[in-house]
């Protein structure tokens, strides 16, 4: 690299993350690097000393022949610089490096008499890295510390632009929720510690965590990350751990939140339907608390070579709320009360990491934490109506969490060329084991009173065992030379899942109603057409059950060029490319790809020369690998079924009696979701199908305005190139669906003997047309200015996000109905599914301002604030049936977008309805408006004092100070399952509102 280039370049990186500021993320992953230049005579003499005196870990490097110099994959924190010259120290900076951050330095030297003076041209404060592109943000603990962020790593993603809460469907009451990035669905995001990726791999949904004090440091990428991040059409948030320095230090900490502090959550309330309006949801009785400890320990076992910080973190949590025994949210009121507790050694979380430097330029580092609890969750009887808590029902061992291990080396062989290698496992249950298993699931959809309903004995749900493994290998190789960073690397995971279930007693039950000329929708056309002039109620019987173990076998390697073409312009220049490889629990392969190489390029252009400005972009093809889910689902055999009955009555347990198959036999009256039979890869995946992918470009300017404030502006472009979805109309394989690219021509097998073993001459091209999907589309468009102010008392950031999520797909999970089968959704089983489905996703949030920071009122006080204010999220009206009966086009199941009127002309004076003379009604996604705008208000006040020479802070954190609850999400089902014309009774009525207002306490003592 030129050294004027480094001299002007010289940035915030260094100097605003001493502030904590928020920045671009770039594309290391646990470390940063320094690099500069100086401007002398002759550079032969000039060696560069970087130290870190925590540690006494120090480097020193010649100047090259153009008065370069980089230190590479240092480990982040404050170092002091050196510049020496024949023995001599000419300069010193300190400067503190910040994750994944590349901090340059310049320094002149100017004869002056014949003697030598320097000046650091670079020493001010600028928002501004010429040698990053891409974008997000960088945030460390201490300025976290400051303001009122809610303990979990998704609170923090909600700071970077373009990030929304995800929705609540797919996470539990106060478990911090899920973030989507860009108008991506949440499971489409990855998580790292220390290197090491700790998505959930069954469904991508959420990422493995460790207490707060153990973070040091969080990297938020949100687009335009190099290649050497993969397998994410999202975002990625990255963090690392603390580690331990020369100086002993002990910490303890206490963190309280009070349910008596907390705010009554809502009541929502049924449209109508036969009874009028009763209560859907009471969050009224909802209660949550936390008592929170950690004690930590850090220092030298060896000085200036090996460390350890380790922490320990009981944690007594309770959570109460009102729930649905079914779990079926869209047509199940809240009819039960769960408590669930965790104390003591089932939620104790403990973790460790230990580094030693074997030498200044070799470092080997071990890490691992366990972060097991079991949850005693119990289910009790609950009015809704009155909101009085009943006798208990079941008792439930929630299983979470896991293990995890890992080994790290960074080695410097010369100034140039740097190695990285890593290792490590994670061991992860989502297992529950209930008690009672003499109490099926049951859940009434028809429109009667509530002492006309039928229900369980118990809470229902399954049995069976949930975990997942994941080995993780590691290594890549940095080497610069003349005006190029080059980067390669591969990178291996083995995924392995042992996944079974079965509903308890070994069935499901669900009652409906049919109305006149209603259609229960089978796989060969209607299983049942109500032709009495009455309306009918029947009980479907769903039997889901089987499994086994299964693995995924993720292969990448990435190479990446970093070229200073000019002193004013950087290119990014890199190629990746993934392979993706799943097992069934015969141990045969059912589904593999090899990505395209995938392009990552971008730019960094310094428009004026002075260093206080730049011009950037990128453009990259995204991959996400196959979810683990789609194992279980396709290829661990299982079996489901769901077979309708009339009935006369229901027994104590709220299994029916007197029931007859509405069509006669059971073989007439049952719809084969699946067989317990394997896939094969023939029958499973379509020859020409390509991975899931999504490009992105960005193009932004940034811009220092002044010492304290700096302004930047962002545009974002990001579309699906190719979407991966199961198609299960009447042309797949029986035994299964089939993994394709909707709307484009597929080749596949067929298995229709069920015996895992494909089908003589069964091979077969099917055109676009044949199978009558459109081509996905999920577009997001998206405009981000942002100002940060940055003073010597005041830390602010204020972003306003314009964005539009479009198209007839959301991504890898289906957030308006709640589905969490990542990659294979309802989306694109039948045509029928996807007519009306073009409209505004789920997380589409046209407007979004955030403004955080914080302010110090005196040394020891400082007050913090997080606020957001949103719009609404799109709303709509989904149907259970569909103008056509053809199978080809309408299957047996899902939700459409046409609501049936119950008018029926009899054009043909048969005295029956005939498919075709039906009356519906046009309702696509979107169309029914979006819930209120949100406005969140967080204050915070941190106070510093010394007793006995420990160092103390005591912190208050209020989170909604204006109790603002205003509705989230709401019923967009407007029929009942699988009853066209049944009006469902709940819909409209609010799932979730915002968060009451509740308050934390913490007292933190450091000696």
């Amino acid at each position: 690299m030129k050294h004027t280039t480094f001299r002007r370049s010289i940035t915030a990186l260094a100097v605003a993350a001493s502030l904590g500021f928020a920045l671009p993320a770039l594309a290391d992953n646990t470390t940063a690097n320094i690099s500069g230049s100086i401007n002398a005579n002759d550079y032969s003499q000039y060696t560069v000393i970087a130290k870190d005196p925590a540690t006494g870990l120090e480097r020193t490097i010649s100047v090259s022949d153009e008065g370069s110099f980089r230190f590479a994959k240092l480990p982040t924190g404050v170092y002091d610089i050196t510049v020496m010259k024949g023995g001599a120290v000419v300069a010193e900076q300190k400067t503190r490096i910040s994750l994944g951050s590349n901090t340059s330095l310049a320094f002149d030297f100017i004869e002056n008499d014949g003697t030598e003076r320097i000046e650091v041209t670079g020493a001010r404060i600028s928002a501004i890295d010429l040698s990053s592109a891409d974008s997000g943000l960088v945030i460390d603990e201490v300025e976290l510390d400051r303001m009122p962020v809610s303990r979990n790593i998704t609170a923090v993603a909600l700071l970077a632009p373009g990030t929304v809460m995800g929705d609540s469907s797919f996470s539990s009451p106060n478990s911090g929720g899920t973030a989507s990035f860009g108008g991506a669905s949440v499971a489409e995001n990855s998580c790292y510690i220390n290197g090491m990726e700790v998505t959930n791999t069954s469904q991508g949904l959420g990422c493995g965590t460790v207490p707060f004090e153990f973070y040091k440091e969080f990297q938020v990428k949100t687009g335009g990350y190099s290649a050497q991040f993969g397998r994410t059409t999202g975002g990625v948030l990255n963090a690392v751990t603390k580690s331990g320095s020369n100086e002993w230090e002990f910490t303890a900490t206490a963190l309280f939140t009070p349910k008596s502090l907390r705010e009554d959550g809502q009541i929502s309330y049924s449209a109508g339907g036969a009874r009028g309006p009763v209560v859907f949801r009471n969050q009224s009785q909802d209660e949550y608390s936390k008592s929170e400890f950690t004690l930590s320990a850090s220092g030298a076992l060896i000085e200036d070579t090996l460390f350890f910080y380790a922490l320990v973190n009981p944690r007594d949590v309770e959570n109460n709320f009102a729930s649905q025994s079914s779990g079926t949210q869209q047509y199940a009121p809240d009819d039960n009360f769960i408590k669930r507790d965790s104390s003591g050694s089932d939620n104790l979380f403990w973790g460790a990491k230990v580094d030693w430097f074997v030498t200044d330029d070799h470092k080997i580092s071990l890490f691992g934490y366990s972060n097991k609890s079991d949850t005693e969750s119990t289910a009790y009887k609950f009015d809704r109506s009155t909101g009085e808590v009943g006798d208990a029902l079941q008792t439930t061992i929630r299983e979470r969490g896991g293990d995890l291990k890992s080994i790290s080396y960074t080695g410097n062989f010369t100034d140039e060329l740097t190695v990285s290698a890593m290792y490590g496992e994670i061991e992860t249950s989502y297992t529950n084991t209930p008690s009672n298993l003499d109490c099926p699931t049951v859940l009434d959809t028809r429109d009667v009173f509530d002492s006309q309903k039928i229900t369980s004995c118990g809470s229902g749900g399954t049995t069976g065992v949930n975990e997942d493994k994941n080995k993780q290998t590691r290594i890549d190789i940095e080497y610069a030379f003349e005006d190029h960073l080059l980067r390669v690397g591969y990178d291996k995971q083995e995924r392995e899942t042992f996944h079974t279930s079965a509903p308890i007693t070994g069935h499901s039950w669900t009652y409906s109603s049919v109305n006149p000329n209603g259609v229960i929708p089978g796989t060969d056309g209607p299983l049942f057409t109500n032709t009495t002039g009455a309306i009918i109620d029947v009980v479907a019987d769903r039997i889901f059950t089987g499994g086994g173990g299964f693995s995924t076998d993720l292969n990448a390697w990435y190479i990446e060029d970093e070229w200073q073409v000019t002193e004013d312009l950087m290119l990014s220049i890199g190629l990746r490319r993934d392979e993706f490889e799943n097992s069934g629990v015969t141990g045969k392969v059912f589904s593999s790809f090899k990505t395209d190489v995938a392009p990552r390029l971008g730019f960094s252009w310094d428009p004026t020369g002075d260093g206080d400005s730049k011009v950037y972009g990128t453009y990259g093809t995204y991959y996400l690998p196959v979810a683990n889910n789609t194992n279980y689902r396709a290829a661990s055999g299982l079996s489901d079924t769901t077979t309708y009955y009339t009935f006369d009555g229901a027994d104590v347990t709220g299994a029916p009696t007197g029931t007859s198959p509405v069509s006669g036999t059971v073989e007439a009256s049952q719809i084969v979701n699946s067989v317990p039979n394997p896939a094969t890869q023939e029958t499973f995946q379509a020859e020409e199908a390509e991975p899931f992918s999504k490009d992105e470009y960005i193009v932004g300017y940034e811009k220092q305005i002044n010492d304290e404030f700096s302004f930047s502006v962002r545009a974002i472009y990001r579309e699906v190139a190719t979407a991966l979805d199961d198609y299960c109309g009447p042309l797949a394989s029986q035994a299964t669906c089939t993994l394709l690219n909707p709307g484009k021509s597929s080749t596949w097998q067929l298995d229709n003997d069920f015996d895992s073993v494909t089908d003589p001459n069964s091979r077969r091209t099917y055109s676009a047309e044949e199978i009558g999907l459109p081509e996905a589309e999920n577009e997001y468009t998206a405009l981000q200015p942002q100002v940060n102010y940055r003073g010597d008392n005041m830390r602010m950031s204020l972003i306003y996000t314009w964005s539009r999520s479009v198209g007839n797909f959301e991504g890898a999970v289906k957030s308006d109905i709640g589905q969490a089968d990542a990659g294979v959704t309802q989306d694109f089983d039948f045509p029928a599914l996807m007519d009306g489905s073009d409209g505004y996703q789920p997380n589409d949030r046209r407007h979004v301002f955030k403004f955080f920071g914080s302010y110090d009122v005196t040394e020891a006080l400082t007050v913090g604030f997080n606020s957001t204010l949103s719009s609404g999220r799109p709303l709509s009206a989904f149907g259970q049936g569909y103008p056509s009966d053809d199978p080809a086009i309408y299957g047996s199941y899902g939700d459409t977008f046409y609501l049936y009127t119950n008018e029926c002309p009899d054009a043909n004076g048969n005295g029956m309805c005939e498919q075709s003379e039906k009356i519906y009604q046009y309702s696509p996604r979107g169309s029914k408006g979006r819930t209120p705008w949100t406005f969140n208000l967080d204050l915070s006040a941190n106070y510093n004092f010394t007793v006995s020479d420990i160092d103390m802070r005591a912190t208050l954190n209020v989170y909604n100070v204006l109790n603002g609850q205003a509705v989230t999400s709401q019923n967009e089902h407007y029929e009942n399952r699988r009853s066209e014309g049944s009006f469902n009774q709940y819909y409209g009525a609010a799932y979730t509102w915002q968060s009451p207002r509740y308050v934390e306490v913490g007292f933190e003592a450091r000696f």
